[in-house]
């Protein structure tokens, strides 16, 4: 029977998790926008301001449901995730009204972007602690691969298919794919596991937990994020309106 450590089977969830939250990612979604805008007869401004409404209100709700990931096991926490992609994806195959696209770009928003990549970033920065890095750059490749292999297959299924039934198709995927796999990969990954190595592991009591208020108030945070907002702000504007 094949066996596969428990450091390759976090990477590879972290690889499938990115990879599926493409479903909720910018570019992604950009494929829609023509179909959806001449679904609902709206224009190039009120879409974007649509999407960026709902986007940021996304991202204010996973400051706070984001932080439960560090109360419960990957496995079940991965469930819930899994569960509101699943819920997200359907929902917006039924978008027939602008309150709608509201609704439906904000769970994909942040059941997609926002909570599969949390999921994924976040147990594989918590299990591993000397190979760290290594591991996130591994499982983080799930978005890449997503970014290659879906705008084409996207495209050729809009040829032959309506948009809507593509995403049912995908909440269909995502229930009878995702549940599985999670459950193989991280069953046994709890809240204190950790990467198993021969290394003189790292002292806790050297580890700075840094609170939320003493992020928000050191200077290099603001330099940092500027740095990382700015390309991903561009990025979103020329997926959208690819």
């Amino acid at each position: 029977m094949l066996s596969i450590s428990l450091n390759k089977k976090v990477i590879f969830f972290g690889f499938i998790f990115t990879f599926f939250s493409s479903f909720g990612q910018s570019f992604f979604l950009g494929l829609f926008n023509e179909s959806i805008r001449n679904e609902l007869d709206i224009t190039h401004g009120q879409f974007g301001s649509i999407y960026a409404s709902a986007t940021l209100l996304s991202s204010i709700i996973l400051i706070w449901v984001g932080t439960k990931i560090d109360y419960f096991d990957v496995l079940k926490f991965s469930f819930f995730v899994i569960s509101l992609l699943a819920i997200s994806t359907f929902t917006f195959s039924k978008i027939n009204s602008v309150a709608f696209l509201f609704v439906a770009i904000l769970l994909m928003r942040f059941s997609g972007q926002g909570m599969m990549s949390h999921t994924a970033s976040t147990t594989i920065s918590r299990y591993f602690t000397n190979t760290r890095g290594k591991a996130l750059s591994t499982g983080l490749f799930g978005l890449s691969t997503a970014e290659f292999l879906m705008p084409v297959t996207i495209i050729y299924a809009l040829t032959i298919m309506d948009w809507i039934n593509i995403w049912i198709i995908i909440s269909v995927a995502i229930v009878l794919f995702l549940p599985l796999i999670s459950y193989f990969l991280v069953k046994d990954v709890k809240l204190d596991t950790r990467e198993s190595n021969q290394n003189e592991k790292l002292k806790e009591d050297n580890i700075k937990n840094w609170k939320r208020i003493e992020v928000i108030g050191d200077y290099r945070f603001y330099i940092i994020s500027l740095n990382m907002l700015a390309m991903r702000w561009i990025a979103t504007g020329v997926f959208v309106y690819n």
